[in-house]
């Protein structure tokens, strides 16, 4: 039994890295609407949430891989203007899209599917936001796609990650951006990190 679920689990992870668009929204969709990710839909005080207000000041967020919608809707709401989600999930974007319309927030936050890997986003943003989504980045594609990103970031934005371990992409970033936060949460399992582009 361990061994099938440790195949299961090493096919799921190539599905989610690897696979075409198609096949990776087929297989979200399948989990969030079976209630694997239940515990998503509610993430009260989630250690992310201080660093994306402190840093939105009132202007405008982008979170990849927003899943149900926990972070769009558990935002102090005076914190921003605008929040754009992001998911490939068909079935993650219609509940973030459900949960808005209850808080009375449909009118300030916006719901997309997109796969993060292809999406580009329409405007730019004080705080771009991924919490566990980067992790399902294949390695070859993490600076890249953090680096298109950036690009998209106002004046003074910044990118802000949380990582649950997972120190080659903590340090992947540190090498590659100007890192001006980092913040340990968890005895010290849980990273959030805060960056920008290099500037000369």
């Amino acid at each position: 039994m361990h061994i099938a679920r440790k195949i299961r689990n090493r096919v799921r992870g190539a599905i989610q890295k690897y696979a075409p668009e198609r096949l990776k929204r087929i297989a979200w969709n399948r989990e969030y609407a079976s209630g694997y990710w239940v515990g998503l839909e509610s993430m009260v005080d989630d250690c992310l949430y201080r660093h994306i207000e402190e840093h939105a000041r009132g202007g405008d967020i982008l979170d990849l891989g927003c899943g149900p919608g926990a972070t769009g809707n558990e935002l102090d709401e005076a914190s921003y203007r605008t929040y754009t989600g992001v998911d490939i999930s068909d079935v993650a974007v219609a509940k973030a899209r459900a949960r808005s319309a209850g808080t009375s927030r449909a009118a300030k936050n916006r719901y997309v599917q997109g796969d993060i890997v292809l999406y580009h986003p329409e405007g730019r943003y004080d705080v771009i936001v991924f919490g566990d989504s980067i992790i399902y980045l294949a390695r070859h594609q993490l600076h890249g796609t953090l680096a298109r990103y950036a690009t998209y970031l106002k004046m003074d934005g910044v990118v802000v990650v949380r990582l649950f371990g997972y120190e080659m992409i903590a340090d992947l970033i540190r090498r590659n951006f100007d890192v001006t936060e980092q913040h340990r949460y968890l005895d010290d399992q849980v990273s959030v990190l805060v960056f920008r582009p290099k500037r000369p």
